[in-house]
Parts: C-alpha cells; sequence; structure tokens
C-alpha cells in the first residue's frame, strides 16, 4: 500500500471517501496478474536444474579417491572420515524445497551419510541423511537440503561437505548431480506422507494379524472341473451364525481388508454338514469370469445393513483361499520340464552366437520379459487383434518377434528356459496413462515397479498380460517353464518399487502378482514354475525403512501365506553374488553358517538347502522346493591378470558347492559379455565387445565354464582349486 500513498494523497480531494477507500484495494486487485507473472517466473517450471560439477579444482576430498569413470566418477574411500565438499549456487527462498540429487551405484551401500553446510565445518551445521542403500545399478539417491534450510544462502553460493559414512575401502560411483528444486511428485508425496505413513501403519497390522487369525471356517480345496468350480471346506472352530456365504474376491482386494459387498459381488450360500464340512458347487464355464486368473473365494457373513454408499459388509469367517487345481481340459498335452540338477544356464542369452550356447554346453537359460505395453485393451497402431480367454485384446507385435526370437534362441539349442517378469518404471506417471501395469506410487528411483494391482483396469492388463503370454509360450520352440515373477523384491526399492511400505502391504501385493502368475501359467502348463527373486542378503539387521526387506522375513511370510490361502508350488531364484561384487574371491567371503546368516552367498548356500528340505517348505506334493540360481557373477577386468585367474577359479568353485545341494536345479551365470552399464563391474565370461570381436575377447573364465561337466573338468580344475583349498 506504500507504493501508492503520495498518489493517492495529491488527489485525495477528488474523490469521496467512500471512493478513497475502494481504490487502493481496485489497483492492487488490477495489479494482481502482474504479480502472478512475476510469480510464475520464478516458478519451478522455469527454474531449471543447475549441474554441479564435483570434479571441480575447487573440491575438496578427505579419504577419498575420486577419478573418472566413463560418464560417470569413480569414488574409494580410504579411511573412517570420507567427505567430499563442493559448492553449490545460491538458494532463493522458495514454497518448494531445494534438493540435491544425483545418480549412484553403490552395491555395498553405506550407512551414516551426513551432510554439513557452511565452512567452517561444526556440528551445529550438521544434518542426518537416509543411507546410500544398496544399488547393484543405476539409482537416484536425493538430500533434502531442507533439513537444514536456515543454513541455506539466498544472496550468495554455499559450501556443502557429503560425507560417505565411517568406512574405508567402499566403492561406488556417482554421475548427473544436479541442485533443483523439487518435483511435483516429491512435493505430493511429502506432502501426504505423514498421512499416508498412518495409513500404511495400520494397514500393514491389519494383514500382520489376518495370518494369525484362527477363522472357524477352512478352505481346504477350490477346483476349477469341466463345467464348474468346487470349493470345500469344513468347520474349525465354533460358528456364531448359520449366515455364511461363499464369496469371490477381485484383483485389487486385499485379502485381510474385508469385503464391501454390493449388487456386483458374486456369493452363493455355505451349508454347513453335520459332519462339519460343506462344498459348494458352481456352475461355470471355461469363458465364465468367475474362472478368471486372480480370483479368490472366502466364506463370510453380509450383514443386512447397507452403508451410504449402497455396500454391506462382509464379516470374514475363513481365509481367503486360492485355485488348487484346474481343469484338465485346459491343460496343452505336454511333457514334463527335462529334469536337472546342478546345470549350467546364462543370463543374457542375445550376447551369445548361436554356436557360443552350444559350444558351452549349456542347458538353462533366461531372458528378461518386459510385460509393459505387450497388451492393450483398445487398437493401436502396431497391435494385432487377437483372442486372450475369449475377450478380443491387442498384441504389439515387433515386441512379441523380439521376445520370441530370444527365447527360440535358447529353446533350439535345447534348453529348459526362464523368463524374468518386469515392469520398467518410466519414471513420469499420468492418470491419462491408465490402464497401466506400473504401480502409481513407484518412487522413480526405483528400475522396475510392482505391478498396478490398485485399480480395477490396470490389474485386468495385468491379468491379459500373464494370459498371453502363459499361452504363447507354453510349448514347442517358445516353451518357457521358469517363471520369475519380477526382480529382488527384497531390494524393492530399485528393483520391484511401490514406493516406501511397511513389508506386509509390499508383500500383500507381491504375493497376488506371484499368484496371478502362477494361475496364469500352470493353468495351460501343468509343469510350469513360479519363482520368487531375492538378493544374496538374507537376515539385514537394519534394512532401509520401508525400502528393503530381510529375505529371511520375506521367505517366512511366503510359506505363512501358503499355509493361509492355500499352498502352491513356487520356487526360489535366488542372487547368491560374493559378500563383495567387487572380489570374486567367494570361499572368503565371511558369512555364517546358521539360518541368521547376514547372507547367503556359494560359501553357506547348503544351509538354505537343508532348510528347504524341511517339511514346512516343501511344495503341496512333499516336494522340495525347486532353486534356480538365476544371477551371479565373478568381477574381473581384462586388464588384471590376478582377478582373471580368481575369476575362473570362481567357476570351479561353484559348481563344487551347488552340487552338494540337490534342490539346485540350475546356475545362470551372468553375464556372457562384460557390459559398460553395471557400473563398473566385469562380471563377464568375456570382454568388453569391440568392432573386431563384438561380442568380447574369451577370458580364462569362459573356458573354465565350458569345461563343467565335461572329461576336461577335472584337469582344468586342478590348475584352480589351489585358491580355495590354501
Amino acid at each position: 500500500m506504500n507504493l501508492f500513498s503520495d498518489w493517492f494523497a495529491l488527489r485525495r480531494t477528488c474523490f469521496t471517501p467512500s471512493a478513497r477507500d475502494v481504490l487502493p484495494v481496485l489497483a492492487i486487485l488490477a495489479l494482481i496478474p502482474l504479480f502472478n507473472s512475476l510469480a510464475t517466473a520464478q516458478s519451478p517450471s522455469t527454474i531449471a536444474p543447475r549441474s554441479i560439477q564435483l570434479s571441480s579444482e575447487q573440491t575438496q576430498l578427505k579419504h577419498l579417491k575420486m577419478e573418472p569413470a566413463e560418464d560417470a566418477i569413480a569414488f574409494r574411500t580410504t579411511g573412517n572420515d570420507p567427505f567430499i565438499a563442493f559448492q553449490i549456487p545460491p538458494t532463493p527462498a522458495n514454497e518448494r524445497r531445494w534438493i540435491l540429487a544425483m545418480e549412484v551405484f553403490c552395491p555395498q551401500g553405506i550407512r551414516n551419510m551426513q551432510l554439513f553446510y557452511g565452512q567452517p565445518w561444526t556440528e551445529k551445521r550438521r544434518v542426518d541423511l537416509p543411507h546410500l542403500n544398496r544399488a547393484e545399478g543405476w539409482t537416484t539417491y536425493t538430500c533434502d537440503l531442507s533439513l537444514g534450510q536456515q543454513f541455506l544462502r539466498e544472496d550468495q553460493p554455499l559450501w556443502l561437505r557429503l560425507d560417505f559414512g565411517t568406512e574405508a575401502n567402499k566403492r561406488f560411483r556417482i554421475r548427473n548431480v544436479v541442485l533443483r528444486l523439487e518435483n511435483d511428485f516429491e512435493r505430493r508425496q511429502n506432502q501426504e506422507q505423514q498421512e499416508r505413513v498412518k495409513r500404511l501403519e495400520r494397514l500393514d497390522e491389519q494383514i500382520a494379524s489376518y495370518y494369525q487369525t484362527q477363522f472357524p471356517l477352512e478352505i481346504t480345496r477350490v477346483e476349477h472341473t469341466a463345467d464348474a468350480i468346487l470349493v470345500a471346506g469344513k468347520a474349525v472352530g465354533q460358528l456364531s451364525t448359520a449366515n455364511l456365504s461363499l464369496i469371490a474376491r477381485g484383483l485389487t482386494e486385499i485379502s485381510a481388508v474385508p469385503a464391501k459387498v454390493n449388487s456386483k459381488t458374486f456369493f452363493r450360500p455355505v451349508r454347513i454338514d453335520a459332519d462339519g464340512t460343506f462344498i459348494v458347487r458352481i456352475p461355470a464355464d471355461q469363458e465364465s469370469k468367475l474362472r478368471d486368473t486372480g480370483v479368490r473365494w472366502q466364506v463370510v457373513s453380509i450383514s443386512s445393513q447397507l452403508d451410504p454408499e449402497g455396500n454391506r459388509s462382509a464379516t470374514p469367517f475363513s481365509a481367503v483361499h486360492h485355485v488348487d487345481r484346474y481343469d484338465a481340459a485346459e491343460a496343452k498335452e505336454l511333457s514334463p520340464t527335462p529334469k536337472l540338477r546342478a546345470a549350467k544356464g546364462m543370463t543374457c542369452l542375445a550376447e551369445l552366437a548361436p554356436e557360443h550356447v552350444e559350444e558351452l554346453g549349456l542347458a538353462h537359460g533366461s531372458v528378461n520379459l518386459v510385460l509393459s505395453h505387450l497388451v492393450s485393451p483398445t487398437p493401436r497402431r502396431g497391435f494385432q487383434a487377437t483372442q486372450v480367454r475369449g475377450r478380443e485384446r491387442y498384441v504389439n507385435q515387433a515386441a512379441m518377434r523380439h521376445l520370441d526370437h530370444r527365447v527360440q534362441k535358447g529353446r533350439d539349442a535345447g534348453l529348459v528356459m526362464a523368463a524374468i517378469l518386469l515392469i520398467p518404471n518410466s519414471r513420469t506417471k499420468s492418470t491419462d496413462d491408465l490402464p497401466s501395469l506400473e504401480h502409481p506410487n513407484a518412487d522413480p528411483a526405483g528400475t522396475y515397479t510392482m505391478p498396478n494391482l490398485v485399480d480395477e483396469a490396470s490389474a485386468q492388463l495385468y491379468a491379459d498380460t500373464l494370459d498371453f503370454l502363459a499361452e504363447r509360450y507354453s510349448e514347442g520352440n517358445l516353451r518357457i517353464d521358469h517363471w520369475i515373477v519380477h526382480n529382488e523384491i527384497d531390494a524393492g526399492w530399485q528393483w520391484t518399487n511401490m514406493g516406501e511400505v511397511p513389508m506386509h502391504v509390499y508383500l500383500d501385493h507381491y504375493f497376488r502378482s506371484m499368484r496371478m502368475v502362477d494361475a496364469a501359467t500352470r493353468r495351460v502348463n501343468p509343469h510350469a514354475r513360479t519363482f520368487i527373486s531375492l538378493t544374496h542378503h538374507w537376515n539385514l539387521e537394519d534394512p532401509p525403512h520401508w525400502r528393503w526387506y530381510a529375505s529371511k522375513d520375506i521367505m517366512q511370510a511366503l510359506v505363512r501365506h501358503g499355509e493361509v490361502e492355500g499352498n502352491f508350488p513356487w520356487g526360489l531364484a535366488h542372487h547368491p553374488y560374493p559378500e563383495s561384487l567387487w572380489e570374486s574371491d567367494t570361499w572368503n567371503d565371511n558369512v555364517e553358517f546358521t539360518l541368521d546368516a547376514s547372507m547367503f552367498t556359494l560359501k553357506n548356500w547348503q544351509v538354505l538347502d537343508d532348510w528347504l528340505h524341511t517339511e514346512r517348505l516343501r511344495d503341496p506334493e512333499g516336494k522340495v522346493r525347486a532353486v534356480l540360481l538365476s544371477e551371479q557373477g565373478f568381477h574381473a577386468s581384462e586388464t588384471d591378470p590376478q582377478a582373471l585367474e580368481q575369476q575362473a577359479a570362481a567357476v570351479f568353485y561353484t559348481f563344487e558347492q551347488i552340487r552338494k545341494c540337490k534342490s539346485i536345479l540350475a546356475f545362470d551365470y551372468h553375464r556372457p559379455v562384460d557390459s559398460r552399464a553395471e557400473g563398473g563391474l566385469h562380471l563377464g565370461l568375456r570382454g568388453l565387445g569391440s568392432p573386431e570381436q563384438p561380442r568380447g575377447a574369451p577370458k580364462p573364465a569362459w573356458d573354465a565354464y565350458k569345461s563343467i561337466g565335461t572329461s576336461t573338468e577335472s584337469n582344468l580344475r586342478t590348475h584352480y582349486e589351489s585358491h580355495w583349498k590354501q
């Protein structure tokens, strides 16, 4: 108002008192568009991210070595106080938080990350940051600078000091460091975080309680026959009512959350016989939606009262139960999967020439199967109409040709094939993208996401995609018998992201996905098996909160899930990398030989094998569950003769160890050829590709792997076994 006081003083005689009161307001209102334009000029959309050069001459280092590495900077900590100090530009006040973001590759993870604001460095200007989580692939790490908001400078640059924990010999890489304002996703996430945390904590407790509840009824069998669904069960407790109904639970429903029954809900009355048993027969031919992938069943008591939304509450009298047996008429007549025992396998088969597959004598192989944009419910360019369980869907022809080629390459060589089901994280999400397979709450830091089983259309698209793939890849030179459900789910933040969620909420989603894969594949191919994917970490002492989960807890939860909702023949796809991804001498791993071990590598894997042989861990037929060591390799640079020698020794050590474990079907070495996209790791049996040798020059480990299972293995092994028999 002071801006206009002189102007009004000169002209006050020209206006009535009421006009003098109103005109300043009118003047301000007239200038609002100008103010809005000025504000827009400082909006996040117009403030570009500012690149921060960690390799600047001004950069200060302590207990930290730094060197260029392709498009990144490689770091190695050399003492117990490693840090890097650098300047950032001024950070003008803004309604949004300032963020320091970077991409990191850090297989070991770094705890006790800290940030200091301004020199001289003092504890008063220090904030604790989230741990730099184990990242065995590139992921995004962000520092919320508002944690030290009072120390930021609006008018001049500021020195920051980023501390990388308290341990020496940590190796990691960083690239694309930027100073920016929080994006829309981060802003929305921050605003909703507190309410979301409380809601998730309640849901997590509800799911945990569900798995410990002793319901008065138990569904013992769900079976598909030629023209019906049979649901059988028995009373195991005191019944408080005879008003019981059997209902179908949908794809998006959480088992632990009581169902809401409305006019669309399918239900049938349940009558308990004198002996305490019941059986419900539901007419349903092969086209019935009640036989859809992911449908499961529960006995409830339905209230007579309507809620404001027109729903009736349903009190659960049994746990949810999945289909146990499928209609034999829907299955194809297929020969059993060839028996494997500690067989040689390989990931990334596309990197090998057909003659290389034969030369190595492989028996097993895997392909990454990207699920996104394979199937559409509506016509799209490049998509061909096809029938998926009696419904018209549209299939991406280019993507299928590419996948067909990779699967056929392995099958033509006689390999048993596995597919790793992946949903890439697009980083930017919009409700306009629905239906979408990507989980709507997936954080951009994740490489892949959990499937979207939140909204009906997206969940149905996921089911359609699985049904199509199960049919297409069920026989002949396109047959896939092993279906690995997503990647390293214990490291969910990076490899199967659905945002920060507590373990039981995360696993509810994953188990539903796993069950859908099992239903889709085993209905067509009775020999198909579904596998859970886990890293070598097992009993993490303090996993990053709501981002990582202890594999031991996950496996125990999966066993309990089968006991409550019906056992099914899942297997384990495990990645027993060495303790350090940078060192191939896995025989020197510092691991324990108990189920409380922090990790399972090849050195102590027999403990897991023994556990899998226990009664409680077995499949519905009492058999030991199948195991694939579906991804693991040994680091060796082509320029390091000692590392190359050790890598070859690790190959022989591997097969000495896994032959002791009867549960292991195959060991899929990762990878055939070194890759520039693995953060400096050189895991290949062959070196980096070149114009002269596109598939790289063979390392000694190539010959070692080739010899496994042949007459030359014993002689060649004697050259290397001194490495682990010292």
